[in-house]
């Protein structure tokens, strides 16, 4: 008997074996890429809660510091005027931190200017707070050493407080009987007050506060940074992990197709064509395979799949039209806010700022500082009304400030109509005062002109003095630039002794300038807080004295 020639073996694997296989390694890869999009979810969600948390703390911070600025302030405004509602805005300065009182919405540095102006009202008494700042902190799940820190800046803030109380129950005649009760009456004590609230020791203390609130900002933002960073490499892991599924995905696809092509040449021809004409990008491509076997299942399969990435896909192009707007956005924003940054800060002082600099103090010995206000602003103001006021502010101080770019000086700050300006800051200037000089006879000439366009007369007093100041940037969100010293208050002096429509200045600003202006001696003016001062005023250059207008004094 002759043996039987076996017949060539064909493929090991039925074709509905495959097909559970392969089923079962999509479905097991699709699963897991479910579950890892639950977790990126929770990953976004819990980066999220993070960021906010760390707004949360820093914004709570703040308010010490906002605290600390606006009682120091009130208290001096209280001091050196005894009005109630600097005291009560004092009380509710302090109820607001104590949490006694609700913190108002968009509560920041400008807040107490707006309430002050009369453009928003003040905190509504009737609104409870959320209680003591620490408890609120605690709240918030910071650590035993960030708390001993927080504790330290509470602190040094009761410490300033209590002297300015002390301070301002000074001016009263009221004093501490020893048991914090300031019960014991005697004659008002302005000198006191003045000694605690302007004296080495208080400006110590402020600059303590402002200290240890910076430390607890930034062990915050230490400690958040590297909880942030952690989660943005759990993110990543789990980013790439549903990468790899996703070429998984894509292998298990190719090598399907190879298998059925090579088991089913004839059907799977048209098949193959397809899938070639989908992996080359058209996903619209049909197989036009009928028929209910397994060709057919695989050949719908496909089908589904181009019609997923397809969607896949169009929803891709709208993510990164989303994301490319969004990066517009992003930019604009950011040349918005460096133009405004520089509309604030002086541009060197703005530089410094974007390139790193945190803490921007200096010491100015030689400056020269100016000040002015509009006489009856008051009553002036109102007969006007709001909208022709700002109007007239408008006019007066676009025209100051054309000026001070013109002469090379800086201009500090408004308050109400009040226009500040100084020269050697922050670029330190060796003609600073002859800057300042010029600024303000272009200012009066402007001034003396101005009631030709407006239906109310327009009369200013300006006044001048030089000396040394510090100078540096206050805040960490809102900036502001500002200055300090005696020569800052003495000027100020000057302004408010001044007669309508004249330059008042200190001796030291005529010895400077002597030998290129014009002055008249005013005598002697009694300065509040400073004593008596020899003083004179400003008339011209001395090129154009024999135009300047003959000096009447009124």
């Amino acid at each position: 008997m002759q043996p039987k020639i076996p017949k060539p073996a064909g493929p090991s694997m039925k074709l509905r074996t495959f097909f559970s296989a392969f089923f079962l390694m999509l479905i097991a890869l699709a699963g897991m890429n479910l579950i890892i999009g639950f977790y990126l979810g929770k990953a976004d969600d819990k980066r999220e809660e993070s960021r906010r948390r760390l707004n949360e703390i820093t914004s709570l911070s703040e308010d010490l510091v906002i605290s600390s600025q606006w009682a120091t302030r009130f208290a001096r405004a209280y001091v050196a005027t005894k009005d109630p509602k600097k005291l009560d805005m004092y009380n509710e300065l302090d109820d607001i931190l104590e949490g006694k009182l609700a913190r108002p919405e968009n509560y920041g540095l400008e807040y107490w200017d707006l309430v002050s102006a009369g453009f928003i009202p003040p905190p509504d008494a009737k609104k409870t707070g959320k209680g003591p700042l620490e408890d609120q902190f605690l709240k918030l799940d910071i650590t035993v050493e960030e708390f001993n820190q927080l504790k330290k800046a509470k602190a040094l803030y009761v410490k300033v407080s209590t002297t300015e109380r002390i301070a301002m129950h000074a001016v009263r005649g009221e004093f501490d009987d020893g048991t914090g009760a300031f019960a014991k009456k005697s004659k008002p004590d302005m000198a006191m007050a003045e000694r605690l609230l302007y004296g080495n020791s208080y400006s110590e203390e402020n600059g303590k506060l402002s200290k240890a609130v910076f430390d607890f900002n930034r062990m915050i933002r230490n400690r958040y940074k590297a909880v942030l960073e952690d989660e943005e490499l759990h993110t990543a892991e789990l980013v790439g992990m549903n990468t790899y599924l996703a070429l998984g995905l894509f292998s298990i696809v190719i090598a399907s197709v190879f298998y059925l092509q090579l088991r089913f040449v004839k059907r799977t021809s048209r098949l193959v064509a397809a899938v070639q004409s989908i992996s080359n990008g058209d996903l619209a491509t049909k197989t036009n395979i009928t028929g209910q076997d397994e060709i057919g299942q695989i050949a719908g399969a496909i089908e589904a799949m181009a019609s997923n990435l397809s969607a896949a896909f169009v929803s891709l192009e709208d993510k990164v039209k989303i994301s490319e707007m969004t990066a517009a956005e992003l930019n604009n924003e950011r040349v918005r806010s460096e133009k405004l940054l520089h509309n604030i800060l002086p541009a060197t002082i703005a530089q410094r700022l974007q390139g790193g600099e945190e803490v921007i103090a200096e010491v100015y010995p030689e400056v020269t500082v100016f000040f002015s206000d509009i006489v009856g602003f008051t009553d002036l103001s109102a007969q006007l009304g709001p909208h022709e006021t700002v109007n007239l502010l408008n006019a007066i101080f676009e025209k100051f400030d054309e000026l001070v770019e013109a002469h090379g000086v800086e201009k500090i700050k408004t308050i109400g109509d009040s226009y500040m300006v100084v020269g050697g800051v922050p670029n330190r200037d060796p003609l600073h005062c002859q800057h300042v000089a010029e600024f303000a006879l272009d200012a009066m000439s402007f001034i003396q002109e101005f009631p030709a366009h407006s239906p109310f007369p327009i009369e200013m007093r300006m006044g001048i003095h030089t000396g040394t100041v510090a100078a540096g940037v206050l805040g960490k969100k809102k900036f502001s630039y500002d200055l300090w010293g005696d020569v800052v208050n003495v000027a100020s002096r000057f302004e408010s002794t001044s007669l309508a429509n004249k330059i008042h200045v200190s001796e030291a600003v005529k010895v400077r300038l002597n030998d290129d202006f014009v002055f008249l001696d005013a005598g002697t003016v009694e300065l509040k807080g400073k004593g008596s001062a020899a003083s004179f005023y400003l008339l011209g250059r001395k090129k154009e004295f024999p135009a300047v207008i003959e000096f009447k004094k009124h």
